[in-house]
């Protein structure tokens, strides 16, 4: 039995866009995940408090209201929704490892850059409200850092 044009289409169609789906989520873990992941990578049960759905920039790579931001006093855990998972396992990155945060202003929007690693393996820009949630975690966590040094 002879197929037509447009029931061959009918099952190509999807296969070929999930393969390009598949295809750019794994371009953008390249750019943006993988040497975060490489570092900081995290499969364990996170326990803390749920700061929400946030939009970030890590390493040139937008995450537009795609990650779930989590912390406790032991770090910062980022994991993407789960439609972007494939290729992006979820992160737990340790206060310590935060050497930097700095404000930067774009038009009438500020955000914070955080520098992570050093050297640096990342660097992520969020929101001033979403750093602001984190901050008395960090802050507590830097100054036990100190603490133990003094």
């Amino acid at each position: 039995m002879e197929q037509s044009f447009p029931g061959i289409l009918i099952l190509v169609f999807p296969v070929f866009f999930v393969s390009i789906f598949v295809g750019v989520i794994f371009l953008i873990s390249q750019f943006g995940w993988a040497r975060l992941a490489s570092s900081y990578r995290n499969d364990s049960p996170f326990e803390g408090k749920r700061i929400g759905i946030i939009t970030a920039r890590i390493n040139r790579v937008n995450y537009k209201n795609c990650l779930s931001l989590k912390c406790n006093e032991e770090g910062l855990y980022m994991r993407p929704i789960l439609f972007f998972r494939l290729f992006h396992p979820p992160v737990l990155i340790p206060w310590k490892d935060i050497v930097d945060v700095k404000e930067k202003k774009i038009l009438f929007f500020t955000t914070k850059k955080l520098t992570v690693g050093e050297p640096s393996v990342a660097s992520i820009e969020i929101s001033r409200f979403t750093y602001s949630q984190l901050e008395p975690y960090y802050l507590n966590a830097s100054a036990n850092q100190k603490s133990r040094y003094n």
